[in-house]
Formats: C-alpha cells, sequence, structure tokens
C-alpha cells in the first residue's frame, strides 16, 4: 500500500507519461485502483488498441468497434490526439468485417490532428480516401490495404511513410503518393502489387528522402531516382523465371559508407 501511495503521489504528466507505454485497454483498466487514477488515461493523447483480447473471449468485430468508439468518445472532443494505432489480427474472426464503422472511427481520429497514424487490417481493404488528405500526419504506416481509386492526396507534413502488403490498382497511383509528400524522410514499401502497370509513370526525385526501404516483385520497378538522395538505401526485388523464385537484394550504406 505504501508503495501504491508513492506511485499515486507522483504529478500527473508523470503519471500520464507511464500510462503512454501501455494499450488503450491497459490504461483504462488502472483506473479501478483508486479514484486518482480514474481520469488519468483520459489525458494520453495516444489510442492504441489491438483485438488480440477480444479474440482470446470469443466477442465479435462489433464488441471491439463498441470499445473503439468509447475510448475516443470519452475524450474532451478538444483535446489533441497525437497517435491512434490499431491493429486487427488476420485470423480469428468471421468474414463480417464492419468496414462502414471502420471508416467512421478513422474520420473520427483524423479530426482530432493525428499526427500518428498506425493501422493494421485483418485482410486488404479499400484505404479510405481522407488517410491521404490529413494534413497533420507526420507519420503513417498501414498494412493490408488496397487503393482502387484514388482520391485527393494531401500529406504536407508527412516524413515517414511505411506501406506493407499493399495493393493499388495504377502505378501512378503510387508516383502521385509520393509526389505529395514534399518532406518525407523515411520510406518503405514492402510487398507492393499493382493490377495494371503503366508503360509511361513519372516518380520525381524526393530531396528530403533520407532512409528508403523498398521490396517489390518482379512485375514493377520504382526506379531509383527516386532515392537517389538517400543516405540508406535497401532494394529489393522478386522475380520469377521457369517456375523458380530469385531474388536480388542490394544495400546502400549510403553517401558516408555508414549504415542506418
Amino acid at each position: 500500500m505504501e508503495t501504491q501511495d508513492k506511485i499515486s503521489a507522483l504529478p500527473d504528466e508523470v503519471l500520464g507519461h507511464i500510462l503512454s507505454f501501455l494499450s488503450t485497454q491497459e490504461a483504462i483498466s488502472t483506473s479501478l485502483v483508486s479514484k486518482r487514477w480514474q481520469p488519468l488515461w483520459l489525458s494520453i493523447p495516444i489510442l492504441d488498441l489491438d483485438d488480440i483480447t477480444f479474440i482470446q473471449n470469443g466477442k465479435s468485430y462489433s464488441s471491439f468497434f463498441n470499445f473503439a468508439f468509447g475510448s475516443l468518445l470519452a475524450r474532451n472532443v478538444q483535446q489533441p490526439l497525437k497517435l491512434a494505432r490499431l491493429r486487427f489480427n488476420s485470423c480469428g474472426y468471421d468474414n463480417n468485417f464492419p468496414y462502414s464503422h471502420f471508416k467512421i472511427w478513422v474520420n473520427a481520429v483524423i479530426q482530432r490532428g493525428l499526427e500518428h497514424l498506425q493501422i493494421e487490417m485483418p485482410r486488404p481493404f479499400e484505404l479510405p480516401n481522407i488517410i491521404l488528405n490529413c494534413k497533420t500526419l507526420v507519420v503513417l504506416k498501414l498494412y493490408r490495404f488496397r487503393v482502387n481509386a484514388l482520391g485527393l492526396v494531401h500529406l504536407p507534413a508527412l516524413k515517414t511513410l511505411h506501406l506493407d502488403n499493399f495493393t493499388m490498382l495504377e502505378t501512378w497511383h503510387l508516383a502521385k503518393v509520393l509526389h505529395e509528400c514534399p518532406i518525407l524522410e523515411d520510406l518503405r514499401a514492402n510487398n507492393m502489387f499493382f493490377y495494371n502497370k503503366s508503360d509511361v509513370v513519372e516518380f520525381q526525385i524526393m530531396p528530403k528522402l533520407v532512409k528508403a526501404e523498398i521490396k517489390v516483385n518482379f512485375r514493377f520497378e520504382i526506379p531509383l531516382k527516386v532515392a537517389s538522395n538517400v543516405e540508406y538505401l535497401r532494394f529489393f526485388i522478386k522475380f520469377l523465371e521457369k517456375k523458380t523464385s530469385k531474388k536480388l537484394f542490394v544495400e546502400d550504406a549510403g553517401k558516408n559508407g555508414k549504415k542506418g
């Protein structure tokens, strides 16, 4: 009890910093400790949601989104939200994913002045257009999405872009996204797939790019001029020939000969 009292006596800022290392569900559970702890999780500018506990308890997607919406709506609408992380396990649920609920949740967090967004989907779903039109985003990490129709792209503050297991209809979609990230410093394009390969796609040099990790299949190549200014480059190509798989891996230590 004495130790608990000493911890509770810490300033709100310190306790909030400690809680920021927990998932949102874990942070909320600390409100049961005492009245002193009840409002603390609401001050954390982070939503970190993972469906693993819902899977373990045999609950549905709807139950998970009820919790996700509740965690967001319990906060003061004027309070900025710096980071939102949403992770879905790729197995454990049926096919009844409430995509409409997901889009509403994404729109809600984007409107809170979000700076860092990370989403891992259970299988490829269409990327909500609002994500690529968010002027406050600094870090964007997306896993298992597809883009069939590219809308308005405007990411003036984005410095980190990670796309993993990502499918786009046209190769120019990627060129357009990169063009609208003028201060991008960190690019990861891992397992990118394209339904239609355009004959001529103009990729522009990215002068602010410092680090690039690119992994593509044999049907598509990102011009190396995109990453011509980087200090650290990993470039991985996979192609097929007569039912055999060959891989080419190139790692560039950078201009100064030092790996990042």
